[in-house]
């Protein structure tokens, strides 16, 4: 039973995780098939990755840039359904980028980023990685994977853990993808900032540089360097729409870039 938040404007629903899952207005439309011409990214993390921000977005391209959640796909508009909140994100931007490239014809947007986590609840034998299988178990059905963006850092950095630690946990999550035959590049940010004083070259920017070895792991986005205090809301966590923006467009250059 999902957590139903209504009022005169909207009424909104909500999965045990915080995930949406239902939001007035989405608006259903038939799920392409897929082609080589078909992007499918999986969105995880925290509230990076999710809902979290000030500004929604509306795909221009209806019928190519998708939300797909349990087994639907939905016109891709902010709040996305399958990741927590239900406020702007930049992954509906992103789509519209990627398609603009000319390398793709459809963009299928699978989000699951989660507000507030920390690594080692997505590493195996964890929730979220419990989580986030059941997630790719249900697209398998439809479609195959193709990218997976990995936006999270800053609850790491609050919580002081070390860099072994971090790296251990995400060659986890890593590694339980494999065991799903999801063998996609995978964009990892390089995000630690949230509130006041922040220190660059920390301990987790530190563990998510080594992480990128340019096989399966690549960099999606440097959060920490791009965005500057005007891309974020007052907490210093979350993005206002210049962030958002500069988001979408980082991920979808490195996406479009390493495309075959």
């Amino acid at each position: 039973m999902g957590l139903l938040i209504s009022n005169s404007a909207y009424s909104t629903e909500f999965d045990s995780m915080g995930r949406l899952k239902y939001y007035d207005g989405k608006e259903e439309v038939l799920c392409p098939s897929q082609t080589k011409d078909t992007a499918v990214i999986l969105v995880i993390g925290q509230s990076l990755s999710a809902n979290h921000h000030v500004q929604n977005f509306t795909t221009k391209y209806r019928q190519n840039v998708l939300n797909y959640y349990n087994g639907k796909c939905y016109v891709a508009a902010s709040p996305l359904l399958g990741a927590t909140s239900e406020y702007g994100e930049f992954a509906t931007l992103m789509g519209d980028m990627l398609l603009e490239t000319k390398k793709y014809k459809n963009v299928i947007i699978v989000p699951a980023g989660i507000g507030g986590t920390p690594i080692v609840r997505w590493q195996k034998g964890s929730d979220l990685n419990d989580m986030v299988t059941s997630v790719i178990e249900g697209v398998s059905r439809t479609y195959k994977i193709t990218a997976i963006i990995w936006q999270q850092g800053e609850s790491d950095y609050l919580s002081l853990t070390s860099t072994a630690s971090y790296m251990n946990s995400f060659n986890s999550l890593a590694s339980s993808l494999l065991e799903k035959n999801i063998k996609v590049p995978i964009y990892i940010s390089i995000s630690s900032k949230c509130g006041p004083n922040w220190i660059e070259n920390n301990p987790i920017s530190l563990a998510q540089n080594l992480l990128i070895n340019n096989k399966q792991i690549f960099l999606g986005v440097n959060s920490d360097k791009l965005l500057n205090q005007s891309d974020r809301t007052p907490d210093e966590c979350h993005l206002t729409g210049s962030g958002q923006i500069k988001l979408s467009q980082a991920y979808a250059n490195a996406i479009a870039n390493n495309a075959k």
